[in-house]
């Protein structure tokens, strides 16, 4: 028994002598990494890498390569020539680019058909949201315009807008004017007829987020705002805009960038015509680039559009983030 007893007591290990089970481990930059990204983290680059590569190759590469052409004179077919800022230079100096006619058009179109998109959206939100016959009937009627592939629409827009269309088909029928309207041939009605379809296109959009965000509002808040003698206007004003608060900002931004990027109803439509009357800066990057054929100078006008998307991107991020946290 004595020598039993004995036997089970666990006697240090001499020095220098690890125990029996546990391997030596050499310091080095394996151990930092595991201890800085965690004992998976080679298992977790391995799963990334796709998605990253893919990422790199379709942004980030593109941007470079179209940064760095911003600072060539370079045509289709040809090597570039490093000329520096000429190419931003010319647009910002020389009236015949068109550069400025184009900027206070896109900035005119943006936000004209942003304040547009909140009126009408917030107004078809708050219908739809009601107990009203055939409501989800006319919820997916509203979500037609945006389902519509925007090439599609723009070519129906196009025709209806022409002389042989309904518009002035209707005019003609009930005498409303001697002449057709040629919208698109007006340099005064080119435009706003172009802010019409975005308008239309997109306020699907701002009706769909709105309404999902009243209905996120607790009934609760609007029951105690009636105790409290609020109207229908006081509980819009003070419990439906407050709530929708962090919906509007974000969907502000995301439209602000789609609408200013716009390129299809505006090439479709108009062209940039009659006249440059119509033409945005994404146009003109297009016109300038591809029949124009300057791609260094096309690369530039992308460019130049850079800070204001970098500015509504990290906005949109930093909002979208805080209402994660």
């Amino acid at each position: 028994m004595a020598q039993a007893a004995q036997s089970d007591v666990i006697r240090p290990a001499p020095a220098g002598v690890l125990p029996r089970g546990l391997a030596p481990t050499a310091p080095g930059g394996g151990v930092r990494l595991r201890r800085i990204l965690g004992t998976d983290w080679a298992l977790g680059w391995l799963l990334v890498a796709p998605v990253a590569i893919i990422l790199l190759a379709l942004l980030a590469y593109p941007f470079v390569d179209a940064f760095l052409m911003s600072f060539q004179q370079r045509f289709i077919g040809k090597a570039g020539t490093w000329v520096g800022l000429v190419n931003y230079q010319n647009f910002i100096t020389n009236p015949n680019t068109h550069f400025v006619k184009a900027a206070i058009n896109t900035v005119l179109m943006t936000g004209a058909a942003i304040g547009a998109k909140f009126v009408i959206g917030l107004a078809m939100a708050s219908v739809l949201n009601q107990r009203i016959p055939l409501r989800n009937l006319w919820r997916a009627i509203m979500f037609l315009p945006w389902a519509v592939p925007a090439v599609v629409s723009a070519y129906a827009w196009r025709f209806m807008f022409d002389t042989t269309g309904p518009i002035n088909a209707t005019i003609a029928h009930f005498h409303l004017r001697s002449d057709f309207i040629l919208f698109f041939a007006d340099p005064k009605l080119a435009l706003p007829a172009l802010i019409g379809v975005v308008v239309w296109s997109g306020t699907p959009f701002w009706t769909m987020n709105f309404l999902a965000g009243m209905q996120a509002i607790p009934y609760e808040l609007y029951e105690a705002a009636e105790i409290d003698g609020a109207g229908t206007a006081a509980r819009f004003w003070y419990v439906t805009l407050p709530s929708l608060r962090n919906v509007l900002l974000v969907t502000a931004l995301l439209s602000t960038i789609w609408t200013s990027a716009n390129l299809t109803q505006v090439f479709v439509l108009t062209g940039g015509g009659p006249n440059y009357a119509t033409v945005t800066l994404p146009l003109l990057a297009y016109l300038v680039a591809i029949p124009g054929k300057q791609l260094g100078a096309g690369a530039a006008i992308s460019m130049m559009m850079m800070p204001a998307y970098v500015i509504l991107v990290y906005f949109l991020t930093r909002r979208m983030l805080s209402q994660e946290d």
